[in-house]
């Protein structure tokens, strides 16, 4: 299992109903695209951050550093948004309002998308979604995607161990290479675990019959009244706030 799949499984939250959490972190998740973002983005960054770490006891490394690499993809990409080279580089016009804005919505759409990812397991999610009648096809395709994913990072961790021991990485001439021998073994290994996978899912079940064993947990109706309070004040504030500093 990796860091996240543990902490799903060993939060204050593991146990609670899926439904709840997709339900607050969707919520929020909503909240980042559709709130201005100035004023929405960072109280849906406050609210993951507080419901994550204080409520649900997630280590606070661990959510971090799965953000680290989003924001900086993000913030990489705001780059051009704002940057233009044609006749030398310069700030493009209303490009720097615009790229603050896309990157404060991006970044707080990732924090609660990995809010969920670390509180509520994929056996969860996957189940959740049969009942709300997603096709058991989807379903299959879905987990087996995943599990693809979890083997793929693990053999590309540990190739990159091996070949860096065997070739070294102290010039960039040799991380090229080893990168490149990397890429030829994970790409080889891929294939070989894909079809390894279909022909073992396939002797386990029927295509989309492969359904996970979980808990029935009801849902609660006043923890999800409380998370639509949440979501309304986030959301009332952030269009007042919004308002005002557009009418003064």
């Amino acid at each position: 299992m990796n860091p996240l799949e543990l902490s799903a499984a060993r939060n204050r939250w593991s146990t609670d109903p899926a439904a709840e959490k997709l339900w607050l972190y969707g919520g929020l998740l909503l909240c980042a695209m559709v709130l201005p973002p100035r004023t929405g983005a960072p109280l849906v960054l406050a609210a993951v951050g507080v419901v994550t770490l204080a409520f649900a006891r997630v280590r606070p490394r661990l959510f971090l550093l799965a953000l680290l690499g989003p924001a900086v993809f993000i913030a990489l990409g705001a780059l051009p948004i704002a940057v233009s080279l044609r006749g030398g580089p310069h700030l493009e016009p209303g490009g720097v309002g615009v790229a603050v804005d896309t990157a404060l919505r991006a970044i707080a759409a990732s924090a609660a998308t990995i809010g969920l990812a670390s509180t509520t397991l994929m056996a969860d999610l996957l189940d959740l979604a049969r009942r709300a009648g997603v096709p058991a096809p989807l379903c299959h395709v879905a987990d087996l995607t995943y599990r693809l994913v979890g083997i793929l990072v693990q053999s590309a961790r540990a190739s990159r161990e091996a070949v860096g021991l065997r070739l070294g990485m102290r010039r960039p001439r040799d991380a090229i290479t080893v990168i490149g021998a990397q890429s030829a073994l994970v790409f080889v290994r891929a294939t070989d675990r894909a079809r390894a996978m279909s022909e073992a899912m396939s002797m386990r079940a029927e295509p989309g019959m492969t359904a996970v064993l979980t808990a029935d947990r009801p849902v609660r109706p006043a923890r999800l009244a409380v998370t639509a309070a949440l979501l309304a004040a986030i959301s009332a504030v952030s269009i007042l706030t919004w308002r005002s500093w557009h009418a003064g």
